[in-house]
This record gives structure tokens, sequence and C-alpha cells, in this order.
């Protein structure tokens, strides 16, 4: 037998500025069905790891789902990656590996991009005082030079 005392009650209407606000009156539920339940308050699609379990217990009056759905996850050291109207939920350790893995291969995929030459003509100033500027819009290997014969800008960048 399990011990789950469960009472949902949504104050205001769809039309409210804010979020729904809920009062919660949960003993020793389990996590993913407590996740379920604000997904449904929420109209969002859930996803939920694997490595999501546990217990918990609450007891909340008049409280914006949103900010009780940060609290529980917060409480089982768990965070929330959302995509689109899909909300992932998962151990905050997975997510950083996974957040940290994202961009090293954003970076590497950045290093292997071809590098696109452009001669840009600059008319009523001098390249000189424009490629100070150009050069803080580059990506690491960007570079920029002048050719003062010309007053162009050569930007050598990627695509």
């Amino acid at each position: 037998m399990r011990a789950l005392a469960l009472t949902v009650v949504l104050l205001g209407s769809i039309a409210a500025a804010g979020p729904k606000k809920v009062s919660l009156e949960l003993s020793n539920a389990d996590v993913q069905s407590v996740l379920r339940l604000f997904a449904q308050v929420g109209r969002f699609n859930l996803i939920t790891s694997d490595e999501v379990s546990g217990k918990i217990s609450l007891s909340l009056r008049n409280v914006p789902w949103d900010q009780a759905f940060q609290v529980v996850l917060a409480s089982k050291g768990l965070g929330a990656e959302q995509l689109g109207s899909i909300v992932r939920v998962a151990p905050l350790a997975k997510l950083a590996e996974e957040a940290e893995l994202r961009a090293k291969t954003k970076a590497a995929a950045e290093s292997e991009k071809p590098l696109r030459v452009t001669v840009i003509p600059v008319n009523y100033a001098t390249a000189n005082e424009l490629a100070s500027q150009v050069r803080a819009t580059l990506s690491p290997r960007g570079t920029v030079s002048v050719d003062p014969r010309t007053n162009s800008l050569i930007v050598r960048d990627v695509e």
C-alpha cells in the first residue's frame, strides 16, 4: 500500500496573466508521478531520464505551478531542459555533461569549417579605422587585414 494523499486545486482561469496556482498535499509520492502532474497542469510534454527516481513529500498552498516544479527539481538534484513544447528532466550532472559535450562538438565543427575570404571596399571612412570594429565580430579563426591602396578590408573567416 502506498501512502499517497493528493489534492490538486487549480486557482484562476486559463485567461489569467500568471501561471496557474496549485495546492498540493503529497506524502511519499513517486517523483516521476509528481513531474507528470506538473506536465498536465503546465500543459507541456515531459520526458524523464531513467535516473529520475525516489519519493517526495510536499505540502504547498496556492503556489504557481512553475515555481513548485522548480522546487521539486532542486530538491532532488534535477534539472530541466526545454526544447519547444517538450521538457526533459534529468540529473543536473548529466545535463551539464551533455551541455559540455555539445559545446565541444560545436567548437570542433567550427574549427573544421572552411575559411572564406571577402574583400569589402570602404567608402566615407578609412579601412584602418574600421578594422578593429570588424575584428571584434570575427570568430577565433578569423582575421582582418587592410589594403590601404584600395581602402578595403580583407576579411578571412569561417562561413
